[in-house]
């Protein structure tokens, strides 16, 4: 009877152990490990930026995000810190009758110097620090397996691990949606998104580089080019 009394005692401790644990493996999973959330891109209309040019019924505006806190507002990640300059281009076909071709890679940065452009250029701006930091957080929970201070520790680690890893996803994936992508633009119709600039911080100059943009009427094939020389040049830190 009191091996039985003894077997019994244990259980209930193991089970109020298993119950405490539980608890603190919710508040810190619950508290720490949300999703990083990014405001959509609300653009403003095409002749509200800029500059815009209106070229045989569209409308076309730029918008260079050189301001380190509108970067870091938009993507979670100061993009300028890592050679990437955003420029919002904005299109709005205001003809009655006719739709135009907004082709991504007519969305290109020239070099006024040089002659040559650059289409969008977006590239990984996050690195695998999140991915490290989840896989020892795993290997800290595999030790608390046998020994629960470890346990109690690993979980806030694996925890970051995992919130990094998530953050870098979300940021990746928020570089891709805001990206410009081809549309084709019926009357009336908004086209809006991000041409990414990878730029030499050493050699940028203000003024000697142009946003040019193409856009072609769908029926009749005529091309009509937009030029907005822009000032693409960060403020210095």
């Amino acid at each position: 009877m009191k091996v039985i009394k003894s077997k019994v005692a244990r259980l209930n401790h193991v089970a109020k152990l298993v119950v405490g644990l539980f608890s603190v493996v919710t508040l810190i999973l619950g508290s720490g490990c949300s999703t990083m959330k990014v405001p959509p891109l609300n653009s403003g209309k095409a002749d509200s930026y800029t500059p815009h040019q209106l070229k045989n019924g569209v409308v076309v505006g730029i918008h260079p995000m050189t301001d380190k806190r509108e970067v870091e507002d938009m993507f979670k990640v100061n993009l300028l810190d890592k050679g990437l300059l955003p420029i919002l281009v904005v299109v709005e076909n205001q003809s009655l009758d006719a739709s135009f071709i907004v082709a991504q890679n007519k969305l290109a940065v020239l070099n006024a110097a040089t002659g040559t452009s650059s289409p969008s250029q977006r590239k990984k701006v996050t690195t695998n620090a999140g991915e490290a930091m989840q896989a020892s957080g795993a290997i800290m929970v595999s030790l608390g397996g046998f020994v629960l201070p470890l346990l109690l520790i690993g979980l806030p680690i694996e925890c970051t691990g995992m919130q990094h890893a998530s953050d870098a996803s979300v940021i990746e994936f928020n570089l891709g949606d805001k990206e410009f992508y081809s549309r084709t633009l019926g009357p009336g119709e908004k086209a809006q998104g991000f041409v990414y600039f990878q730029y030499p911080k050493e050699s940028l100059t203000a003024g000697s580089y142009h946003v040019v943009a193409e856009v072609k009427n769908s029926a009749t094939g005529e091309t009509t080019t937009f030029d907005f020389p822009a000032n693409l040049t960060p403020p210095k830190s």
